[in-house]
């Protein structure tokens, strides 16, 4: 299994204040509002509401891989349902995995709890070298 703590634990997930956590098989990853991610109109910028979105579907899938492996995303698609303000939270899982391709989904919540963003994205595993 890949080292999650490792993976969530990057300058980018720091510049976006996201944390994680699990919710029994679920990747649960939170994002606190901070100044950074706004836009003019005080909501948390689309490109980091995607970024919140697809990091949480990144950790469902990595945790799923054998040791050594690795994924990344080559493709996403994500549906903005409402403005997002201040702490968010997204859930993460796997939809379908293949020896190659993996494809999950997540969804975004705001504090109330209101669905704020879905998405899906396609990752491509990568074996070990050597």
């Amino acid at each position: 299994m890949v080292d999650i703590n490792k993976l969530s634990s990057g300058d980018y997930w720091k510049h976006l204040g996201m944390t994680l956590e699990w919710e029994a098989d679920t990747v649960v990853v939170k994002m606190a509002k901070l100044e950074e991610t706004t836009q003019v109109y005080g909501n948390i910028h689309g490109g980091a509401l995607a970024g919140l979105v697809d990091s949480a579907i990144a950790v469902a899938i990595n945790r799923q891989l054998p040791e050594n492996y690795g994924a990344f995303t080559v493709e996403m698609k994500i549906n903005y349902l409402r403005p997002a303000k201040g702490e968010l939270v997204a859930r993460g899982k796997v939809i379908q995995k293949g020896k190659k391709i993996i494809v999950g989904q997540g969804e975004a919540f705001d504090q109330d709890g209101k669905m704020v963003a879905y998405g899906t994205a396609t990752f491509m595993v990568i074996p070990p070298e050597g």
